[in-house]
């Protein structure tokens, strides 16, 4: 009796797990995707600050070389993860030639894809803006 009362068990078992097999991968799905965005929004923060520190120690951040240098250190800097490099019309170096000399290296709108739909109101696109400023210093001489 005890044999006839598992055996018809076995069968439930089966059906359960394969109803949640596909929701349980979902969520880590979305885990590892989440996971990644956060490293890429932290890559772009560093590549952000890594070009605004290069940007504070040039004689001139505004010249069309030093900004081309810049941008280029930003794009060097991040580390795409899996997705796609920064583009050079998404940097911007701002700057100000107030008393105080402040220099802002700032990427906009970065476009993240998802892999998952976690993220189905923009089309598992996420775009991330990161910017960082720091004092205008000049560069060594000699």
């Amino acid at each position: 009796m005890r044999l006839r009362k598992w055996g018809r068990q076995r069968g439930a078992i089966m059906v359960e797990f394969a109803v949640v097999l596909p929701l349980f991968l979902l969520i880590a799905w979305c885990i590892v995707d989440f996971a990644r965005a956060f490293y890429t929004a932290n890559s772009l923060a560093t590549a952000v600050r890594e070009g605004a520190r290069f940007a504070a120690v040039r004689t001139d951040p505004a010249s069309a070389a030093s900004v081309t240098a810049i941008k280029n250190k930003v794009q060097t800097s991040f580390n795409a993860f899996g997705g796609s490099a920064i583009p050079a019309d998404s940097i911007f170096v701002i700057d100000e030639r107030d008393p105080l000399g402040q220099v802002t290296v700032r990427v906009r709108n970065y476009v993240w894809l998802t892999t998952t739909p976690i993220n189905v109101i923009s089309g598992g696109k996420i775009k991330m803006t990161k910017q960082s400023t720091f004092r205008w210093e000049q560069e060594p001489t000699g």
